[in-house]
Protein backbone atom coordinates (compact mmCIF):
# COMPACT_ATOMS: atom_id res chain seq x y z
CA UNK A 1 0.00 0.00 0.00
CA UNK A 2 2.17 2.79 -1.31
CA UNK A 3 1.32 6.44 -0.91
CA UNK A 4 1.01 8.44 -4.10
CA UNK A 5 4.27 10.32 -4.63
CA UNK A 6 4.75 13.77 -6.14
CA UNK A 7 8.27 14.87 -6.93
CA UNK A 8 8.66 18.52 -5.94
CA UNK A 9 11.61 20.67 -4.96
CA UNK A 10 10.55 23.69 -2.88
CA UNK A 11 14.06 25.13 -3.15
CA UNK A 12 13.57 28.37 -5.13
CA UNK A 13 16.82 27.79 -7.05
CA UNK A 14 15.86 24.15 -7.65
CA UNK A 15 19.08 23.06 -5.92
CA UNK A 16 19.57 19.52 -4.63
CA UNK A 17 21.13 20.23 -1.27
CA UNK A 18 20.76 19.27 2.40
CA UNK A 19 17.63 21.38 2.93
CA UNK A 20 14.98 18.73 3.62
CA UNK A 21 13.88 20.50 6.82
CA UNK A 22 13.19 23.76 5.00
CA UNK A 23 11.55 21.98 2.04
CA UNK A 24 9.25 19.84 4.22
CA UNK A 25 8.22 22.79 6.39
CA UNK A 26 7.60 24.94 3.30
CA UNK A 27 5.27 22.29 1.90
CA UNK A 28 3.54 21.72 5.26
CA UNK A 29 2.88 25.38 6.05
CA UNK A 30 2.44 26.85 2.58
CA UNK A 31 4.92 29.58 3.49
CA UNK A 32 7.64 30.70 1.10
CA UNK A 33 10.96 28.85 1.34
CA UNK A 34 12.77 32.03 2.36
CA UNK A 35 10.26 32.78 5.16
CA UNK A 36 10.68 29.28 6.60
CA UNK A 37 14.47 29.55 6.35
CA UNK A 38 14.43 32.93 8.15
CA UNK A 39 12.11 31.72 10.91
CA UNK A 40 14.27 28.63 11.50
CA UNK A 41 17.34 30.86 11.53
CA UNK A 42 15.74 33.17 14.11
CA UNK A 43 14.83 30.21 16.34
CA UNK A 44 18.37 28.92 15.89
CA UNK A 45 19.86 32.24 17.01
CA UNK A 46 17.59 32.37 20.09
CA UNK A 47 18.20 28.78 21.17
CA UNK A 48 21.81 28.25 20.11
CA UNK A 49 20.91 25.08 18.18
CA UNK A 50 21.51 24.66 14.45
CA UNK A 51 18.48 25.38 12.29
CA UNK A 52 18.15 21.76 11.13
CA UNK A 53 18.14 20.27 14.65
CA UNK A 54 15.01 18.58 15.97
CA UNK A 55 14.65 21.10 18.81
CA UNK A 56 14.44 23.95 16.29
CA UNK A 57 12.00 22.02 14.08
CA UNK A 58 9.85 21.30 17.15
CA UNK A 59 9.63 24.99 18.07
CA UNK A 60 8.81 25.97 14.49
CA UNK A 61 6.12 23.32 14.09
CA UNK A 62 4.57 24.06 17.48
CA UNK A 63 4.39 27.76 16.58
CA UNK A 64 2.51 26.80 13.41
CA UNK A 65 -0.09 24.65 15.13
CA UNK A 66 1.45 21.19 14.76
CA UNK A 67 1.35 18.54 17.47
CA UNK A 68 4.26 16.11 17.84
CA UNK A 69 3.29 12.44 17.93
CA UNK A 70 5.40 9.54 19.21
CA UNK A 71 6.82 6.88 16.94
CA UNK A 72 3.91 4.62 16.01
CA UNK A 73 4.16 0.87 16.59
CA UNK A 74 2.06 -1.98 15.29
CA UNK A 75 0.47 -4.58 17.61
CA UNK A 76 3.49 -6.84 17.10
CA UNK A 77 5.78 -3.91 18.06
CA UNK A 78 7.15 -3.48 14.53
CA UNK A 79 7.43 0.02 13.13
CA UNK A 80 5.44 1.72 10.39
CA UNK A 81 6.94 3.04 7.17
CA UNK A 82 6.00 6.38 5.67
CA UNK A 83 3.93 4.52 3.05
CA UNK A 84 1.78 3.20 5.93
CA UNK A 85 1.10 6.59 7.59
CA UNK A 86 -2.56 6.63 6.44
CA UNK A 87 -3.18 3.50 8.55
CA UNK A 88 -2.56 5.53 11.70
CA UNK A 89 -3.19 9.14 10.71
CA UNK A 90 -5.82 10.59 8.38
CA UNK A 91 -4.82 14.24 8.86
CA UNK A 92 -4.43 16.42 5.77
CA UNK A 93 -0.94 17.68 6.66
CA UNK A 94 1.63 15.39 8.26
CA UNK A 95 5.32 16.17 8.74
CA UNK A 96 7.33 12.98 9.20
CA UNK A 97 10.76 12.51 10.72
CA UNK A 98 12.69 9.45 9.57
CA UNK A 99 16.40 8.61 9.72
CA UNK A 100 18.39 11.62 8.49
CA UNK A 101 15.38 13.17 6.78
CA UNK A 102 12.19 15.23 7.20
CA UNK A 103 9.33 14.94 4.71
CA UNK A 104 5.69 15.94 4.27
CA UNK A 105 2.49 14.10 3.39
CA UNK A 106 -0.25 16.49 2.30
CA UNK A 107 -3.79 15.34 1.45
CA UNK A 108 -2.57 11.75 1.21
CA UNK A 109 0.36 12.46 -1.14
CA UNK A 110 4.05 12.17 -0.23
CA UNK A 111 5.67 15.34 -1.56
CA UNK A 112 9.47 15.45 -1.72
CA UNK A 113 12.45 15.48 -4.08
CA UNK A 114 12.70 11.68 -3.80
CA UNK A 115 10.38 8.86 -2.79
CA UNK A 116 11.27 8.05 0.82
CA UNK A 117 8.06 6.10 1.47
CA UNK A 118 9.95 2.92 2.35
CA UNK A 119 11.70 4.58 5.32
CA UNK A 120 10.63 3.94 8.91
CA UNK A 121 8.71 6.69 10.73
CA UNK A 122 10.56 7.97 13.80
CA UNK A 123 7.91 10.46 14.89
CA UNK A 124 5.47 12.72 13.12
CA UNK A 125 3.60 16.00 13.49
CA UNK A 126 -0.02 16.71 12.70
CA UNK A 127 -1.65 20.06 12.14
CA UNK A 128 -4.21 20.90 14.78
CA UNK A 129 -2.61 22.41 17.86
CA UNK A 130 -3.31 25.89 19.19
CA UNK A 131 -0.90 28.62 18.13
Amino acid sequence: MKLPFKEYNANPKNKRTCDCVIRALTIATGLKYEAVYKELFDISLKTGYMLNEKRVEDKFLEAHGFIKMKQPRKNDNTKYTINEIRLICKDDVIVIRCAHHLTCVKTGVLIDTWNCGYKTINNYYVLGGAK
